[in-house]
């Protein structure tokens, strides 16, 4: 018997793969060396973060690539940051492109909806006991709530989740500072997409597993983006 997850985002579902591949295209146009966005190595509190850009170079390489509008092209980056493609450095939780000077990193292929990785609640358990251990038992609320959950739901094997999260722990440690803060900048970026923050529409929900009336929200979430800007 296979027991389903409460939210699924879609990976059984892939009518938009077409449309994803597309988006792919563009996004290794946009990382080209020569013709891309731009991009350098930026502070970001206490640590030079390589190959961040800012979200007004995003909308204005998609404004002279496609000829389009500011607005259009600000929806397009949304859609790219909404599907895990871009990833915001400093509002995490807002998966909105803000055009000016936030900045943003392209996300590795690995964690690109594409590959249809399944998003399992072991491997989301063990990010969640890591990030226990980082945050020394700190998480945020909703975070504290899954971890809970997770704990009831897979305790049967939660010394391994446990083992897994203190290996990857030590070997995160092991990297150098700017890498280990990309690795889990990338990370945390692929679960805020595979499992959002509790009111947030997320872009991999699809048609019997929308957990909100998409209609109804996205009337919601665009007259709060546009208050916020």
């Amino acid at each position: 018997m296979t027991i389903r997850n409460v939210r699924d985002h879609g990976q059984r579902y892939r009518p938009r793969m077409a449309c994803l591949k597309k988006v792919e295209n563009v996004v290794l146009e946009m990382q080209d060396p020569k013709s891309g966005v731009k991009s350098q190595t930026q502070r970001l509190v206490i640590t030079s973060i390589p190959h961040a850009i800012t979200g007004e170079d995003i909308v204005a390489w998609l404004v002279n690539r496609f000829k389009i509008d500011a607005t259009e092209a600000r929806a397009m980056g949304t859609m790219m940051v909404a599907f895990g493609y871009i990833y915001p450095l400093q509002d995490h939780k807002r998966l909105i492109l803000k055009p000016d000077t936030s900045l943003y990193r392209f996300q590795t292929p690995y964690f690109w909806p594409a590959q249809q990785w399944p998003v399992e609640d072991t491997d989301y358990a063990i990010y969640l006991a890591k990030r226990n251990i980082r945050k020394k038992g700190m998480l945020e609320l909703y975070e504290q709530e899954q971890y809970n959950n997770l704990y009831k739901w897979v305790n049967h094997k939660w010394d391994f989740i446990v083992m897994q999260a203190k290996e990857q722990y030590r070997a995160g440690k092991e990297r150098k500072k700017p890498d280990r803060v990309v690795f889990d900048c990338q990370e945390r970026a692929y679960w805020v997409v595979h499992r959002p923050p509790p009111g947030t529409v997320s872009a991999m929900d699809y048609g019997h597993d929308r957990m909100v009336d998409p209609n109804m929200e996205e009337v919601k979430v665009c007259v709060k983006n546009y208050c916020n800007f």
